[in-house]
């Protein structure tokens, strides 16, 4: 297909899917840009984990691959994950590596799977911290047409979405993107790689708190990471984490690492994305993944409310939704509050402000916040009377203005007079009433005023030209993020298309040359056509005399012959130079398990090769 037409389908289908504040992270596949070495990467990775996983991972798993548009032959077009996930209510979009924490698991509480589309290097085939195809495709998705399960991602996208965090997770974010960028930088030395691992460290020092973020993210971690599912001595392996690690999928059996069942006290472990993983957790089944979700939504400090959650979301100094009694909401980022945070009388919001009812903007108040500035200070709470704002009637509005609003001063109280509102809390907001908003159960939501003083306890009066008085109540409670996804900003695509193009330095080039000759011969003796002897000599002296210590292409030539059955001379010699490399990496690289994975294919050959 051509590009462009490529490009404006997957825009059409995203667009159709795609929260328009998240459109900015969706990125174009380049297919071509996936080379001949990066197809041998895959398929090495994929031919062993498969083979492997038929036996210990979830049931799921086995038609997961395929039902999902993956292939062990080849790098997967994520458009075509995307066509066969809507089959299961789910969409699949190509991302640029990392993308934020929050926006991720907003992705998938939408149903939406969020793929990097560039592929570890050879260097790092076994292992890479860096989300790459391999991982977001092959990991996550083989168990997303099990339908329990799939439930429980959208679930926990939807609780991550809505967790506080703390400003120094950020550098947490940045810390760990650094590293996963450095670890796959071409030519990087170990000394680099050595600074940014320690800058990880350092990172996760520096938070002093754990966030209810963290928490849910480590939950995360232990289930759709690195979750095992049935019992402790009979177990199916789950997490992505594990489906696409060719070293933790075995080494996740060994008796030293600990399986542990799976409660929410899993939140409390925290876990090293550079190291391996010294325990594991076990639900019993993915319903009982439902079961430790309701625990740890919990303890979410939403649901907790009161001073404890809009404490959490001062902190955060991130945006928030703000609930109220009277089914108000307020949206942004509050910086402060007082006199007390259990009982505030007023809440200061910094930069963009929307006020919602029942979850959505209403289109009244969709622009008041840009009307009133960059800084918004919020009375909350009962009036002086006991009554709620939002409860009172146009007459009872009209009884408490008029002209010079005094004490008994109250002579016709409509639009255009002056009016004043005294709070319990001791806040008092006064003005010319110019306005006053209603929903359609002909409730208030706000009113709007002119030559405004505005007062809150502890704070100097502050004189507003214009101010729209929300009809809030008290306080109940705090969600991290927008209630409605409209309050952000609409974005457009990315231009990028990834992976990138890469240069490569000669010897590298002609590497890629001989693995695309051994591509062609294989791809011709698997269609029944014969590896020629002469090809097949020629391509091994190069190896012999510019790359003796390339393993992979050797294993891919070899693995080639084995599943063609076809005999060659230099069938014998690539097995012992992939033995003697073995002992050259010092079991650094998966040679051994490549070895084990043709050896298998040998005696399923009934020894022929």
């Amino acid at each position: 297909m051509v590009p462009g037409r490529y490009l404006l389908l997957v825009r059409d289908v995203s667009a159709k899917v795609v929260p328009a504040h998240l459109r900015r992270f969706v990125v174009e596949q380049d297919y071509d840009q996936y080379n001949a070495v990066d197809q041998a990467v895959w398929r090495f990775v994929l031919l062993q984990t498969y083979g492997r996983l038929l036996e210990t991972a979830h049931p799921t798993y086995r038609n997961g691959l395929a039902a999902t548009g993956i292939s062990v032959d080849h790098i997967p077009r994520i458009s075509e994950m995307n066509e066969r996930l809507s089959r299961f209510g789910w969409a699949a979009v190509c991302v640029d590596g990392f993308i934020p924490p929050r926006a991720f698991q907003e992705f998938q509480a939408h149903g939406i799977l969020p793929i990097a589309a560039d592929i570890r290097s050879r260097q790092h085939l076994a292992y890479t911290p860096a989300p790459d195809i391999i991982h977001e495709a092959a990991g996550h998705a083989p168990i997303l047409p099990d339908p329990v399960y799939a439930r429980f991602l959208r679930r926990i996208g939807e609780l991550g979405a809505q967790a506080f965090t703390v400003p120094e997770e950020d550098r947490v974010f940045q810390a760990i993107h650094d590293l996963s960028q450095v670890k796959e930088a071409p030519g990087c030395d170990a000394a680099t790689v050595s600074r940014a691992e320690v800058e990880v460290h350092a990172a996760i020092a520096s938070v002093h708190q754990t966030s209810e973020a963290a928490r849910l993210s480590r939950l995360y971690w232990w289930t759709a990471e690195y979750g095992l599912v049935g019992g402790a001595d009979d177990y199916k392996i789950y997490g992505a984490g594990l489906l696409s690690s060719l070293g933790e999928s075995h080494s996740c059996h060994h008796p030293s690492v600990r399986k542990i069942p799976l409660t929410a006290a899993c939140m409390d472990v925290a876990y090293d994305i550079t190291q391996t993983q010294p325990q594991l957790f076990v639900a019993s089944s993915f319903e009982e993944l439902h079961e430790v979700l309701d625990q740890a939504e919990r303890q979410l400090t939403r649901e907790r409310g009161g001073g404890a959650a809009l404490q959490r979301a001062v902190n955060s100094r991130d945006v928030a939704s703000i609930r109220f009694s009277s089914g108000a909401w307020a949206i942004g980022t509050v910086r402060a509050a007082g006199p007390s945070m259990d009982r505030p009388a007023w809440l200061e919001f910094h930069g963009p402000v929307a006020f919602a009812r029942g979850g959505k903007i209403h289109p009244a108040q969709k622009h008041l916040g840009a009307v009133m500035g960059q800084s918004l200070l919020l009375p909350t709470g009962r009036l002086a009377e006991g009554r709620d704002l939002g409860s009172l009637t146009d007459a009872e509005l009209d009884a408490r203005g008029g002209e010079g609003a005094g004490e008994g001063n109250h002579r016709s109280g409509r639009v255009g007079d002056h009016h004043r509102f005294n709070f319990a809390s001791g806040a008092l907001v006064e003005g010319r009433l110019d306005r006053r908003v209603r929903d359609e159960a002909g409730r208030l939501m706000h009113v709007e005023l002119s030559n405004v003083v505005l007062s809150v306890p502890g704070r100097p009066p502050v004189a507003l030209p214009h101010y729209a008085l929300l009809a809030a109540g008290e306080l109940e409670s705090a969600r991290a993020g927008a209630i409605d996804p409209s309050f952000y900003p609409e974005t457009d695509f990315g231009h990028q298309r990834v992976p990138r193009p890469r240069l490569l330095e000669l010897s590298e080039q002609r590497l890629l040359f001989l693995y695309r000759q051994a591509q062609t011969a294989g791809a011709g003796a698997a269609a029944g056509a014969v590896w020629k002897s002469s090809d097949l000599r020629a391509v091994h002296d190069v190896l012999a005399g510019a790359y003796p210590q390339e393993w992979l292409l050797r294993w891919n030539i070899l693995e080639s012959l084995y599943k063609t059955g076809a005999p060659s001379e230099v069938t014998r010699p690539l097995y012992q130079e992939l033995e003697h490399l073995e002992e050259v990496f010092q079991n650094r690289e998966p040679i051994a398990s490549g070895l084990r994975y043709l050896s298998n294919q040998q005696i399923r050959n009934g020894g022929r090769g």
